[in-house]
């Protein structure tokens, strides 16, 4: 019996994969920052606004996290065999996860809302 074997590439990453990366490491400072003064401030000063965006900003960090990590994995695995359709998905699963994530914050954010709605701090 003779077989073929075929070998090409899977990596279907564009050129800017790398400056990407780099780039939403970065975009993480930048909110993990906002997010800790915002929270901080909120919790000194007794602030439901900026505990609020304190919390909205680390959603932000953590989708951006989910996402510099998928840059990562993504590069490093883009010549690997065992993905037959190559890493490009790892992204969208990224995204997914990232929007799975806003909503559940979402939720506690209108919870805590409506709870201080109705039992106001004295």
């Amino acid at each position: 019996k003779m077989s073929t074997i075929i070998k090409h590439s899977h990596n279907y990453l564009s050129k800017e994969h790398s400056s990407y990366e780099i780039r939403t490491w970065l975009v993480i400072i930048l909110c993990a920052s906002s997010m800790i003064i915002e929270i901080t401030c909120g919790v000194l000063f007794g602030s439901l606004a900026l505990i609020a965006d304190g919390i909205h900003m680390s959603t932000h960090a953590i989708a951006f996290f989910i996402t510099a990590s998928a840059y990562s994995f993504a590069r490093r695995h883009a010549d690997n065999p065992k993905y037959v359709f190559g890493t490009g998905k790892i992204g969208d699963l990224a995204a997914y996860t990232s929007a799975i994530i806003l909503f559940g914050i979402s939720l506690y954010i209108i919870y805590d809302g409506i709870y201080r709605f109705f039992y106001p701090e004295k």
